[in-house]
């Protein structure tokens, strides 16, 4: 018989609410950034790797709390030991996986406001923070080798998880590279002369979203370190399934448009254009510069506000997420 133990109805109906909820908030999610904000105009054919990460972000989600709830409601967790071993290698897989293509996004502003001017291979910025990313493979391996599953004696309820050998490295990466993608990124914004309310108010966000991502994670992981590694299955994958979700919303905020109006965004950015081209306003077009800033308008993409940048540059930029 096909059973997953939970210690009251009242818990399972919690836990069944969390999976419920949790994919039609990522439909949600996902339908809107395939689709476009209102007006937009924006289709598949116009998507960049950056929008790419996010929708990957989104479907990976998605399967994550979908495919955890048919093995938790559908399936049964104490089924067999296939059934309960499929619940931490879902884990693995879909949670490493959504954190990878976080990294990439997270990867991608970095490299925006650091080093646009050279091709991203050739960006000692972007290598190193993508060399960075990779060394999370060295921590899916630790995850894979640590993990828990067994059954636990008595009641024969299924028990997940990963050795503290293995959480504690996942945790102190997740922070680190957290904290050091996301201080690349608003690093050069607000140091620079050009910081305008606007763009302090993106890297604000960029601040907030990040910080709810990390602090969703932390606390997952560290609930889990402090049971030493050991969930009962239901609650490993409930858990993990919030978590991933919170990361998701966090994403989906700091790239929703904010109410200004596009014309103003528009006309500063012709207004920056008229002024480098003409050198009575002191503001020098420079081919060899690429400092910029830039901002979302309602139809979720970027207004690019040059401070020296080449037109060509400009185009390759537009749209980006």
């Amino acid at each position: 018989m096909a059973f997953s133990l939970f210690p009251s109805s009242g818990i399972q109906a919690l836990i069944a609410a969390i999976q419920f909820l949790g994919v039609t908030i990522l439909t949600f999610f996902f339908s809107r950034r395939v689709l476009g904000e209102p007006g937009s105009g924006q289709t598949l054919a116009t998507l960049t790797w950056p929008r790419v990460c996010i929708l990957l972000v989104f479907i990976d989600s998605y399967f994550f709390v979908f495919t955890s709830g048919i093995l938790i409601f559908g399936v049964g967790l104490q089924t067999n030991k296939t059934t309960c071993a499929a619940g931490i290698y879902i884990c693995v897989l879909f949670y490493s996986s959504s954190k990878v293509l976080i990294y990439a996004f997270l990867t991608e502003k970095v490299y925006i406001v650091w080093d646009t001017g050279r091709p991203r291979f050739r960006s000692p910025v972007f290598l190193v923070c993508m060399a960075t990313v990779c060394l999370y493979a060295a921590v899916i391996i630790i995850m894979i080798i640590g993990r828990v599953e067994q059954f636990r004696p008595g009641d024969g309820a299924c028990v997940i998880g990963l050795k503290p050998t293995a959480s504690i490295p996942l945790l102190s990466y997740d922070l680190f590279i957290n904290i050091l993608l996301t201080t690349m990124f608003m690093g050069p914004l607000l140091r620079s002369k050009h910081s305008t309310a606007r763009l302090r108010r993106v890297a604000t966000r960029t601040l907030v979203a990040a910080g709810m991502a990390l602090t969703t994670s932390t606390i997952n992981i560290s609930v889990l370190t402090i049971m030493k590694g050991r969930q009962l299955g239901w609650l490993c994958l409930a858990c993990c399934g919030v978590d991933v979700v919170f990361n998701a919303a966090a994403l989906f905020w700091v790239t929703v448009a904010p109410p200004p109006t596009p014309v103003s965004g528009n006309r500063e950015l012709s207004d920056s254009r008229s002024n480098s081209a003409n050198p009575s306003t002191g503001n020098i077009w420079d081919e060899n510069r690429h400092d910029e800033t830039f901002e979302f308008i309602p139809d979720g993409e970027f207004v690019i506000e040059v401070t020296g940048v080449s037109s060509e540059h400009l185009t390759s930029l537009r749209p980006y997420f």
